[in-house]
């Protein structure tokens, strides 16, 4: 039995603390002490329960990021991509030596949080990663009742700095047994192969009528909100993807060649080969997906100053063109009155100097230096 802290008590985090007590760990869910009510009912009925699967003791709950940190080998963050440097500040006074970080969801967020251990003077030594995404598709249906509606069985993982890469992705394997845990070339790839940011903004801004009306029978997934033109616009925003890619040296794969290779097929039959990206799209998982019915969600307010933005930054640095994905950051921004570019995750905030060769770059993921 390993000792887990699980940072964060949204939808991903609930279902980590359940998912991970069902597989004999000993977990503390924590979340800040602002949010302390969303842990109270949790506290009170001992633990959550998974749709179909069960119910699950939690061992600690608490708002006290010291008491969640102690003793724990292994620490999970799975959390909006704008909370990293929060809760990486939050815990930075009580990390531990040897423990293992990994944040979920956004590639990255190891960066954010190196950076900011080194700027709070962390002496710990510990290994930092991040994954692409969460491990599991998942809403909070209730305060204990969560419903995971898709389990993503390959996590694409990286770390900073880059040596460290090793003790990460062990330590994923021997929490997920079962899942493909694949090592990524450098964190640079778990920025570039975010789900999300590549499939969220394209429906939400061609919806965003629909969306803003509140229209109950509203699913971003579906094949009426997931047009032709719409899913070809997530295509263009995947192909200025891989021309980034291929300008960092990164071996990449097609959106609709991830989902393939993920397990996404609901076909799931290897004679019928890669699927157009249309037919790849809709799957029944995450056509049950409903919602959003605000503009205001984290499907722009993350997925673009944290996601898409971050991709047109990289194409900065390397030269590569992104229309496509600029103009869907500029779209966002209006909709919303937020200057996204402002708020993004630009190459300084992840410690990148813009001037900076390939190899430069590589030799700082890799050395931290």
């Amino acid at each position: 039995m390993t000792r887990i802290a699980i940072l964060g008590a949204g939808n991903g985090g609930c279902a980590a603390a359940a998912d991970l007590s069902m597989r004999g760990h000993s977990v503390a869910l924590y979340d800040l002490p602002q949010f302390a009510q969303h842990l109270e009912p949790i506290r009170k009925r001992g633990g959550i329960e998974i749709i179909d699967e069960g119910f699950a003791q939690i061992d600690t709950v608490t708002s006290d990021v010291a008491e969640a940190m102690r003793g724990a080998k292994w620490v999970f963050n799975p959390v909006p991509a704008f909370a990293h440097e929060i809760f990486a500040r939050t815990c930075a006074p009580y990390v531990e030596e040897g423990q293992t970080i990994v944040i979920w969801g956004k590639g990255g967020a190891c960066l954010i949080y190196g950076k900011v251990f080194r700027d709070m003077g962390v002496m710990a030594r510990v290994a930092i990663g991040d994954t692409n995404t969460l491990p599991y598709g998942a809403t909070k249906m209730e305060p204990t009742l969560v419903r995971i509606e898709a389990r993503v069985m390959e996590l694409i993982t990286g770390a900073f700095p880059g040596n460290l890469l090793d003790r990460v992705v062990a330590t994923l394997r021997a929490a997920f047994p079962g899942y493909s845990i694949r090592p990524a070339e450098s964190v640079l790839e778990t920025i570039l192969v975010d789900y999300n940011a590549i499939t969220h903004p394209p429906p939400m801004i061609c919806n965003a009528a629909r969306i803003e009306q509140g229209d109950p029978s509203f699913c971003l997934f579906d094949e009426t909100a997931n047009t032709p033109a719409v899913v070809n616009l997530i295509k263009l925003v995947d192909r200025e993807r891989m021309a980034i890619s291929e300008a960092l040296g990164i071996k990449a794969y097609t959106l609709e060649e991830e989902i393939y290779h993920v397990g996404w097929n609901p076909a799931g039959r290897e004679d019928e080969g890669v699927l157009p990206l249309y037919d790849a799209i809709h799957t029944e998982k995450l056509e049950i997906c409903e919602g959003p019915f605000k503009l205001n969600t984290r499907h722009l307010t993350e997925d673009i100053p944290h996601g898409l933005f971050t991709y047109c930054e990289l194409g900065r640095l390397v030269g590569v063109p992104t229309p496509v994905s600029d103009a869907i950051v500029t779209i966002a921004s209006g909709l919303l009155d937020q200057d996204f570019r402002s708020t993004g995750r630009s190459l300084e905030k992840l410690g990148f100097d813009p001037w900076w060769s390939v190899d430069r770059l590589y030799e700082y993921l890799e050395t931290g230096q």
